[in-house]
């Protein structure tokens, strides 16, 4: 199956690449090539599937051209175990997105592309990306994007991707002992008729990600002394043969027909195959016994493994009358979910109703709503206001315990569970002031009221909180610009109330702040210099089990407070982009190293190179 998936994909780019363009070229008067960024768009399926006509420009601009870390990406809104590629989880309270049974493996969901994130453009000319980035330690990215019209209302293209990171902690060589290897590659196309009542939209997407595990550093000292847990290639970890993996690969098709402005008909189809696994080649190695610590299956080897499949149908109706839009659906999802040793497999059908309905009275007037409906008494109720001055949701839901929190048995875990439901009531409000273009502030709150969460215990096993727990989160965005100089700042402050409040770990001050000077140099030269910091306060983060591929409680190591700093430097020659960066360079001041989930140190200070280059021909 695999070498099938890389064949297809293989000839779909040679035929991209080949393809001789089917409408004629764009120049001026004087004959001079005027492909650009100007004539280069995209559009989502949300806004296609919403009747949400327009489509985007490219970001031409040096934002977050220095970046490209996922956790960076986020704003540092996520643990994560230091190193670019290892598992991630939010640190704020996350609601999922579906009310049904989802397989429990999340972790690495950032390194996916998944079917909602595709672009769908139109191109006048081929339009490729091609970025790379070579970061200290061993670190590397590469990554391609092509797009291209066929015909005017025909557009294909395809991405890769690919990730090597080196182990930060303990490497048994000073190159080439991987802590991360990820490949993923997709393709897509969008088609619709000359009079655009038909449109169909197609992509398929692969991702491999393999993460050879340390299990952090192994500490044999009976306190805890942070100051001697920095020593990166010199620590000893816990972990020399362990290995996890996700393999994901998903099929999603959209189309419609609109009869009218008035009503349409619309269809979307999903396959996804899921697999998650852990393998020891050595489980019973003096190295790997203290973490693995109970053996059911065999001890010489651990090969666990967990399968999710689901193939989901949507139909549904949609129009607009007046300034009303709306949308009626029914969905079934066929669900298939099995582990290596257990007989028992998991076949339920999932059914629902659901609706989506948005007023837009006037420009930038809008207020959206939705609502599903599980059959088994799931729900999930949104709405969104958004006003000139103000953004406003809310969201009611309840959903089901996911798979894996329900029965498991594998080499070194074994538990069988009947958890009930979780629910969650959450608030967001975000307010905008604005004078001129000197200073932008947004004061904004998120409260969250979660009931019977789900979670993974002290003892790494999975757990149901027989309580409520309400979380208030008030905090300011900044963005302030004075000539050449800009400031952007972020913080959130965090209070936890309630029976079940301890079950959620929260630093209680998050600031994120960057700084840095833009001007254009000379013509076709634009610059920017800065430096981005981050700041927590002392908490009791969550620890990673990397056989279980889980975040769980502990109450035994005390995130330090830290900052940490980065500084670079970014131009923009023509449509090429290339950045130069220092990471954690104050490290050793105040301290010689921070912490991002115990145990896990974060990323030492490195220099990172990339560059991305846009072409248009």
């Amino acid at each position: 199956m695999r070498k099938i998936h890389s064949y297809i994909f293989l000839l779909f780019a040679v035929f991209l690449l080949s393809a001789p363009v089917l409408h004629g070229q764009v120049v001026d008067d004087t004959t001079k090539n005027v492909y650009g960024p100007q004539t280069t768009f995209y559009t989502t399926e949300e806004n296609i599937l919403n009747n949400i006509d327009g489509y985007y420009s490219l970001d031409t601009t040096l934002a977050d051209t220095h970046n490209w870390d996922p956790v960076e990406l986020n704003n540092y809104y996520w643990q994560y175990l230091g190193t670019v590629g290892t598992a991630m989880q939010p640190i704020f309270y996350q609601a999922p997105e579906v009310t049904g049974r989802r397989s429990g493996f999340n972790v690495y969901d950032n390194y996916v592309k998944q079917s909602d994130q595709f672009r769908y453009f139109d191109t006048k000319s081929p339009y490729t990306n091609l970025r790379s980035v070579i970061g200290g330690n061993y670190r590397a990215f590469i990554g391609v994007d092509f797009s291209r019209n066929v015909k005017p209302n025909w557009n294909v293209g395809f991405s890769f991707r690919r990730w090597t990171i080196d182990k930060q902690l303990g490497p048994l060589s000073s190159r080439g002992d991987l802590n991360v290897l990820t490949h993923s590659y997709d393709v897509y196309t969008d088609y619709f008729t000359p009079n655009k009542k038909y449109r169909v939209l197609f992509n398929f997407a692969r991702t491999f990600h393999k993460v050879d595990e340390t299990g952090g550093i192994k500490d044999t000292a009976s306190v805890i002394d942070y100051e001697e847990l920095f020593d990166y290639e010199d620590e000893d970890i816990n972990l020399r043969n362990g290995q996890s993996s996700e393999l994901k690969q998903h099929y999603h098709i959209y189309q419609h027909y609109n009869l009218s402005k008035l009503v349409g008909f619309y269809h979307q189809f999903d396959w996804e195959r899921k697999l998650n696994q852990f393998i020891n080649s050595d489980a019973d190695a003096d190295s790997e016994i203290n973490y693995l610590d109970q053996y059911f299956i065999r001890s010489d080897s651990t090969t666990d493994l967990a399968s999710y499949y689901y193939i989901q149908n949507t139909i549904g109706l949609k129009g607009e009358v007046s300034k009303i839009f709306y949308r009626l659906y029914v969905k079934r999802k066929d669900i298939r979910y099995q582990t290596k040793y257990m007989r028992e497999l998991f076949a339920p059908v999932e059914n629902y109703a659901g609706a989506h309905i948005r007023l837009a009275p006037k420009e930038n007037w809008q207020l959206r709503a939705s609502a599903e409906y599980q059959l088994d008494g799931n729900y999930k109720l949104e709405a969104k206001l958004i006003i000139p001055f103000l953004e406003a949701s809310a969201l009611s839901m309840q959903f089901d315990a996911p798979f894996f929190y329900q029965r498991y048995l594998g080499n070194h875990d074994y538990w069988r569970n009947d958890f009930g439901t979780e629910k969650v009531q959450q608030l967001k409000g975000k307010a905008y002031f604005k004078w001129k273009d000197y200073i932008d502030i947004r004061p904004k709150a998120t409260i969250s009221v979660v009931t019977d969460h789900l979670y993974f215990n002290e003892n790494a096993e999975p757990a149901q909180a027989s309580g409520t727990a309400t979380m208030i989160h008030p905090g300011v965005e900044l963005n302030s610009k004075l000539g050449y100089f800009n400031i952007n700042a972020d913080y959130v402050y965090t209070t936890i109330e309630g029976g079940s409040a301890n079950v959620f770990r929260i630093p209680e001050h998050f600031f994120t702040l960057g700084f840095y000077y833009e001007r254009r140099l000379v013509d076709n030269l634009v610059a920017r210099f800065g430096i981005d910091t981050h700041a927590q306060s002392t908490y009791f983060a969550d620890d990673y089990d990397a056989v279980t591929q889980q975040f769980y409680l502990q109450n035994d190591f005390e995130i330090p407070a830290y900052i940490f700093g980065d500084v670079y430097a970014s131009f923009k020659i023509g449509t090429a982009k290339v950045f130069l960066k220092y990471r954690h360079f104050n490290q050793g001041l105040p301290a010689d190293g921070y912490f991002t989930t115990p145990y896990y140190t974060g990323q030492q200070a490195v220099f990172d190179i990339g560059v991305s280059w846009s072409f248009f021909n």
